[in-house]
């Protein structure tokens, strides 16, 4: 059960109607009797985007909040993860998703980022939370705090949450304008393939099966892809280290996947090559790609930040904003759901104006550690799917095999998602609470 303060009553700007900005206000106003306002720079709701994972961790947020249901309702939960060496297609590994529920709590789902995106303004206009959309901030004052539009409107408020990806503006004030630069790491094409033209192949066929992950890993790129929720298409999304003269990279601008602003289209023949050392299935399944559905971006990730929040303690921000990350953990929408799940627990204690620093001051000394050990997690889970063929990928397909043997004592608690405990079952509610029973015990 989350503490909360009884007749508080703030005015809260969240700049950028993202996930992490929507579940964040849905947080907050279910939390208190607050005045949220969104501001979306964009014209409507994002439609662009391939396919999330919502785990155990964001999935607990998401039913403290009553937004569970609905992703239940879309019936796309998985029910394992099958990881398969590149140029033969031999299994590697396999991780049995219902038997991870039964470990954490909730199953492992994937879900559109366009029908996620639905589903929390949906739910955020329910709990009476005001979005605008087309609304561009150019500017903010830390010190009032407000913010001030293209259209030079000012919006004042009690509070500012960043959570306008990774190029923030909020992000810039905090930091008193100090230039945060992301970092390159790689490409990725993603595209997807309708299913019946998937299963109108006898080759691509099986990959429509009982609604399972997959993942190929390669040297120097890796594939991940899985049937979209009422299995409509198979998405994929295939992440290339560039080497030497490739510079394929260098035209893109490294803001957040899957926006409008970070989509162009890719080359599908330079897509097809990079690829045609994969077994049959990968290969075909790139042949089936409509040359208007490949895309393409830069991934990149921020550097770890001095802080995130205001001087004064009434400006913060979380998400992409905060600490964005390279996605091959799975973790980077998760991870901003974490944060707006703490981060309207903490303001729910706040009792007055004056404990919004003091809330904000918990909020990232709860989530600031925990988020830079994810992002560097999934910088070296990227390089682990990726290895060069040689000695590390031998000891590393050894291992995963290893975890394959029925017969080794540890092969059920692995196939349950045995060292994933620090992920997934972190609890956002009892975070809050240890720190707060902390400084209620000093």
């Amino acid at each position: 059960m989350i503490e909360v303060a009884k007749g508080a009553s703030y005015r809260i700007i969240i700049v950028g109607g993202g996930i992490s900005g929507l579940l964040s206000a849905i947080g907050i106003q279910r939390l208190g009797c607050h005045r949220v306002v969104v501001l979306e720079n964009s014209p409507s709701p994002q439609t662009l985007g391939g396919s999330l994972v919502i785990p155990p961790s964001a999935a607990r947020v998401l039913d403290q909040f009553g937004v569970w249901e609905r992703i239940l309702a879309t019936d796309n939960a998985r029910n394992k993860h099958t990881v398969f060496r590149y140029a033969d297609g031999n299994v590697l590994e396999e991780t049995n998703y219902l038997a991870m529920k039964s470990r954490f709590g909730y199953p492992i789902m994937s879900i559109t980022r366009e029908e996620y995106q639905r589903i929390l303004y949906l739910e955020a206009r329910k709990a009476g939370v005001e979005i605008r959309f087309g609304c561009l901030v150019v500017r903010v004052d830390v010190t009032v705090p407000s913010v001030t539009l293209s259209s030079s409107e000012e919006i004042k408020g009690d509070l500012v949450i960043g959570a306008d990806g990774i190029k923030s503006v909020v992000r810039a004030a905090i930091l008193s304008g100090k230039k945060v630069e992301p970092i390159p790491e790689a490409i990725a094409y993603q595209f997807k393939v309708p299913s019946q033209v998937m299963k109108s192949n006898p080759i691509t066929a099986p990959l429509m099966d009982n609604n399972p992950i997959h993942s190929w890993y390669g040297p120097g790129r890796q594939i991940i892809g899985g049937a979209t929720s009422r299995e409509e298409f198979y998405a994929v999304t295939l992440t290339i280290y560039p080497e030497g003269k490739d510079r394929t990279a260098d035209s893109l601008d490294a803001l957040t996947p899957n926006t409008s602003s970070s989509y162009r289209l890719g080359d599908v023949g330079s897509m097809r090559k990079s690829i045609n050392m994969f077994e049959p299935r990968v290969r075909k399944l790139a042949q089936l790609v409509d040359p208007e559905e490949c895309f393409l971006w830069k991934l990149a990730y921020l550097p770890k930040l001095d802080t995130w929040i205001s001087p004064g303690g009434r400006v913060a921000v979380l998400g992409d904003a905060a600490h964005a990350m390279v996605p091959h953990l799975g973790m980077g929408a998760a991870t901003a759901v974490e944060d707006g799940g703490v981060l309207a627990s903490c303001l729910a204690r706040a009792k007055s104006l004056e404990d919004i620093p003091l809330a904000l001051a918990a909020y990232q000394k709860i989530r600031k550690g925990r988020a830079e050990q994810i992002q560097e997690a999934a910088l070296n889970t990227g390089l682990y799917k990726a290895l060069d063929d040689g000695t590390e990928q031998r000891e590393r397909d050894l291992k995963m095999a290893e975890r394959m043997d029925p017969s080794h004592p540890k092969y059920s608690a692995w196939k349950a998602g045995a060292g994933l405990d620090w992920l997934y079952a972190y609890d956002f509610m009892e975070a809050v609470s240890s720190l707060y029973r902390s400084r209620c015990d000093h």
